[in-house]
C-alpha cells in the first residue's frame, strides 16, 4: 500500500471515537474542484519522496492498541490498489475498526471487503446526477459499477453515509433530486459545501452555495432519504 502520509489522531472522522488517517494516492476521477490534487495528477505524486513503509505503520499502529479505536483510510482512492484488502485484513488483526473514504468505482472489491467484515463504516462519495456523472468527475467511466456500489452498501450489514460536495453551477435541485431518488431509504446523507482550496483545476472559479441554497437541497433530497444532513451547520 503506497502510504503518502499519517494523520496520528482525530476526532472529526468518527462520533465519539479516536482515530488516525492514512493517505494513499492516486485516484481514478478528475473532479475540478478536488484540493487534494497533490494525491492524484501523476507529476505531483511523483514529488512525494518519502513514502511510509506499510512494516513503519504498523508498527505505530501496535503501540496505539486501545489508545486508537478507528482507522480512517482515504485520499485518493484507495480501492485502486490491489493490496488494500490484506492492509484492511492486517488492520483489522490487530482490532482496530476500520473507516473507508472512497467513491466506490470497484464494486468488486467493496463486497469482498464487506462480505469478509474487513471495513465497519463506508463514506462513499456520490459526484452527481447520473447524467452528469462523467461530467462532474472529469472522466468517462462505466457507472455501472457506482451503481453496483451503492445498492451493495445499502443492503450490506456495516454502518455507511453517502455524501456529495455541492458546487455552484454543477448541483441544481433537479440534479439533487435524481440522487435523492437513487439513495433512497439510504441510511444516512451529507450535504458538504464546496470550499476553494488549491483546486485540481487551476482555472476553477464556481462557487459555494449559501447556507438558505443547501437547506432547500436539504428539503429536496428528505422527500426520498429520511436522514439528510449539511455537514458543518447538522448535528
Amino acid at each position: 500500500m503506497l502510504i503518502s502520509a499519517i494523520q496520528k489522531t482525530t476526532l472529526l472522522d468518527y462520533p465519539w471515537k479516536v482515530a488516525c488517517i492514512i493517505f494513499t494516492t492516486w485516484c481514478n476521477l478528475r473532479c475540478g474542484f478536488c484540493y487534494n490534487s497533490e494525491f492524484v495528477i501523476p507529476e505531483k505524486i511523483s514529488k512525494i519522496k518519502d513514502f511510509i513503509p506499510e512494516n513503519i505503520f504498523f508498527n505505530f499502529l501496535k503501540t496505539k492498541i486501545w489508545k486508537l479505536d478507528w482507522v480512517v483510510i482515504c485520499w485518493g482512492e484507495p480501492t485502486i490498489h490491489k493490496d488494500l484488502y490484506n492492509f484492511c485484513k492486517s488492520i483489522k488483526e490487530l482490532w482496530f475498526l476500520v473507516k473507508l473514504d472512497t467513491n466506490w468505482q470497484n464494486s468488486k472489491v467493496l463486497k469482498n471487503l464487506i462480505d469478509d467484515k474487513l471495513v465497519d463504516y463506508i463514506a462513499m462519495d456520490f459526484k452527481n446526477s447520473f447524467d452528469k456523472y462523467n461530467l462532474t468527475t472529469g472522466v468517462t467511466e462505466d457507472l455501472e459499477n457506482y451503481k453496483q456500489s451503492i445498492d451493495t452498501i445499502k443492503n450490506s450489514w456495516i454502518d455507511y453515509e453517502f455524501r456529495t460536495t455541492l458546487v455552484k453551477w454543477i448541483h441544481t435541485k433537479e440534479d439533487m433530486e435524481e440522487i435523492a431518488k437513487v439513495l433512497s431509504w439510504a441510511k444516512k446523507y451529507y450535504l458538504q459545501n464546496f470550499k476553494w482550496w488549491k483546486t485540481l483545476d487551476k482555472d476553477f472559479v464556481w462557487k459555494s452555495f449559501s447556507v438558505t441554497e443547501l437547506q432547500e437541497f436539504k428539503e429536496v433530497c428528505k422527500v426520498h432519504v429520511k436522514n439528510v444532513f449539511i455537514r458543518g451547520y447538522d448535528k
